[in-house]
């Protein structure tokens, strides 16, 4: 079979994270619950579902400002001419003002253009509402989303296979998680365009990165197969159907001219500063691969926790916030990726949730405790297991310092007493029942006792001389 230059380009969708929609002061909503869980046209108003007279607000300043952050997380020039909203007339039932308004299209001024991502080149980047959602199935249609602020990125055809499309993909996803530009709850919407011997493919609306890889594998073979039987490739749009893994055809691809763009009169152009994007540059935060290389050279961090780290901003933050507090990050760690983590992922929680509020300085204060020897570190790990949804000082607590060995010797004496069929199980040789009675003790210490201690106290009181 022939070979030909496979060329790829994504044009990405993103759910902006604003608190309301572009043209209207109807809220987003806030989590994945919030979506999940609201009721069909429960979110909307005259202006989002297109009620005759009504009239567009002022486009969300919130909308603006995070498409500003995004292209220059891209690396694209920002434009300072006259950007002009257009509309962008086809005709199907999620569209109710029978037009979508866009800054692109024909003649359009792009607010971004000409980046680089990951050696990969921007073409544009721009912004954009969101058409309801339409259900072809009951002929009903939810306007909830209908005017939600939308972003999307076009890159030029620089990928050549899948695989690299997924790994820039992950990298894009988290470099914009950073600055939360996207909302979480709703993720990305991807266009791929395939090309190989012929004119190139269009496959809409992939909305994860399994699905992306599969539709993109399945069309170079079935692009290729057809050279080899004399199918000419003709412009078109296609959809994935993961059932049967395979891309179906849609309709003929639509041209510039077949969207009947014109200058939408009821809104303003919109003419950035070049004051105003610099302000929005001096506060971005550092990107992941900025973070990875000082937690690795500046913390001393191995590169696979490091990695594990930059994958959530406040993870990494909260990470510098203890080295400010003065912990030797490298030693305790396991602090953070093993105890933290655990005690969010059991209460289903994140950093960056609003109902949670674990401070670094009180993490902190634990760490030197034990380092200190005044805790034990089965204590601090019960204590942070309290730290949900607030954490606390424990200064000016209830005692919680580590006993002494005259104090656990009586404990394990107690315990021995108390248990003597398991003593005997153990003597017999089961070792789960002497790890039975070591939990014993701490419990009964409050997790005060040094485990090392009670080990080698109940050993002793059991075996006596002859062990």
């Amino acid at each position: 079979m022939k070979e030909f230059p496979i060329k790829i380009g994504l044009e990405i969708h993103g759910y902006l994270n604003t608190r309301e929609k572009l043209f209207c002061m109807c809220r987003t909503p806030e989590t994945k619950r919030d979506a999940e869980e609201e009721k069909p046209n429960s979110r909307v108003c005259p202006i989002c579902t297109g009620q005759p007279g009504s009239k567009p607000m002022l486009p969300n300043a919130e909308a603006i400002k995070k498409l500003i952050q995004i292209a220059l997380v891209l690396g694209c020039k920002i434009n300072y001419k006259e950007l002009v909203w257009q509309r962008k007339h086809y005709d199907w039932p999620d569209l109710p003002k029978g037009y979508q308004n866009t800054i692109s299209g024909a003649h359009a001024i792009f607010p971004a253009h000409d980046g680089k991502f990951n050696n990969v080149r921007i073409r544009e980047c721009h912004l954009e509402e969101d058409p309801a959602q339409w259900n072809p199935e009951t002929g009903k249609i939810n306007y909830n989303r209908s005017g939600l602020p939308l972003i999307e990125i076009v890159t030029e055809p620089d990928f050549s296979d899948s695989k690299s499309v997924v790994e820039w993909l992950k990298n894009l996803i988290l470099s914009l998680s950073y600055i939360k530009a996207i909302r979480k709850n709703a993720g990305i919407k991807v266009d791929v365009n395939v090309s190989t011997y012929g004119e190139r493919v269009e496959i809409k609306n992939l909305n994860s990165l399994e699905k992306i890889k599969k539709a993109i594998d399945y069309e170079i073979s079935r692009q290729l197969e057809n050279y080899e039987k004399g199918v000419v490739q003709k412009r078109e749009t296609l959809s994935f159907d993961e059932e049967l893994g395979r891309t179906v055809k849609m309709r003929e691809k639509e041209e510039i001219a077949d969207y009947r763009f014109i200058p939408d009169p009821d809104l303003p152009v919109i003419k950035l500063s070049e004051k105003y994007v610099k302000k929005i540059e001096r506060e971005l935060p550092e990107m992941p691969d900025v973070k990875l290389e000082k937690l690795i050279k500046k913390f001393k961090i191995d590169k696979k926790n490091a990695t594990i780290l930059t994958k959530n901003l406040e993870l990494v933050e909260f990470v510098e916030e203890l080295v400010k507090e003065g912990i030797d990050i490298k030693k305790n760690l396991s602090w953070i990726t093993i105890e933290l983590l655990r005690i969010l992922n059991y209460n289903k929680k994140t950093l960056e949730d609003e109902d949670i509020d674990i401070k670094p300085k009180h993490l902190a204060e634990l760490i030197r405790e034990v380092e200190k020897g005044n805790i034990t570190p089965l204590k601090a790990k019960q204590i942070m297991n309290d730290f949900i949804p607030k954490s606390f000082s424990i200064a000016g607590g209830k005692d919680i310092t580590k006993i002494s060995e005259d104090v656990v010797e009586n404990l394990c004496k107690q315990v021995i007493e108390k248990n003597q069929h398991v003593v005997e199980e153990y003597k017999e040789g089961k070792e789960q029942a002497f790890n039975w009675l070591i939990g014993q003790v701490m419990n009964l210490s409050e997790r005060r006792a040094d485990y090392r201690v009670v080990r080698e106290c109940l050993k002793k009181l059991i075996w006596g001389d002859s062990l």
